[in-house]
């Protein structure tokens, strides 16, 4: 376990955040704590049903919600989209 920075975009923000995750966290978690930290802060509130996902950036295929920060081999400040499915 170890402090993990990535940079992430979440839809409806106009650029990347830099947001401190664990390197054993599922894209579950990261998406939960990047979320606490931004949206209804810095960007609206999504839906209550609203589904979010990751991906890479730059890449079109949404990431595992299972998939761990380590498993992934993410690179620090890798850059991640935050989107709602759908």
């Amino acid at each position: 376990m170890a402090d993990f920075p990535i940079a992430c975009n979440i839809q409806g923000d106009y650029g990347f955040k830099v947001v401190v995750v664990d390197d054993d966290d599922t894209i579950a978690e990261v998406i939960r704590k990047a979320t606490e930290q931004i949206v209804g802060i810095l960007v609206k509130k999504f839906p209550e049903d609203a589904k979010l996902v990751a991906r890479i950036h730059g890449s079109d295929a949404p990431l595992s919600d299972n998939a761990t920060i380590k498993g992934e081999k993410f690179r620090q400040m890798e850059a991640i989209d935050i989107y709602q499915e759908g």
